[in-house]
């Protein structure tokens, strides 16, 4: 018998302890809820913090981007340029030619133009002849 009581004992000295006081228990809960908050503004911080690094992350490649397109563009324009100053160039030879072709060939015929305008001047020249 003195065994159930000593066991009987030892559940009322648990009962006890599962017991507590409610100020202890309320005390508790505050704690438990200070805690919380202070995790949850600390998971907040970290979170705004990379969002905002997200988004220097991002406003810097659109940076870069628009830079590397400018470049790109301005490579681009330089290469046309290069091509039309080719072309003109080319261009400018072949009328150079085809100018020294045409004086050449009216330097030729200078001589018999002069000639056949004299003799129409003088009217030595039918409009035959002209022809």
């Amino acid at each position: 018998m003195r065994f159930i009581i000593t066991d009987m004992k030892k559940m009322v000295i648990q009962e006890q302890q599962y017991q507590e006081d409610p100020e202890i228990l309320l005390e508790k809960i505050m704690k438990a809820e200070v805690n919380s908050a202070e995790r949850i503004a600390t998971a907040r911080k970290d979170a705004e913090k990379r969002v905002s690094d997200v988004q220097d992350k991002a406003a810097a490649s659109r940076k870069e981007v628009y830079a590397s397109g400018r470049r790109a563009r301005s490579r681009l324009v330089d290469r046309g340029l290069e091509k039309a100053r080719a072309k003109a160039e080319e261009k400018i030879k072949q009328s150079d030619v085809e100018a020294a072709r045409i004086l050449k060939n009216g330097q030729d015929v200078i001589p018999d133009a002069v000639d056949i305008s004299l003799k129409f001047i003088l009217g030595k020249v039918s409009k035959e002849m002209l022809s």
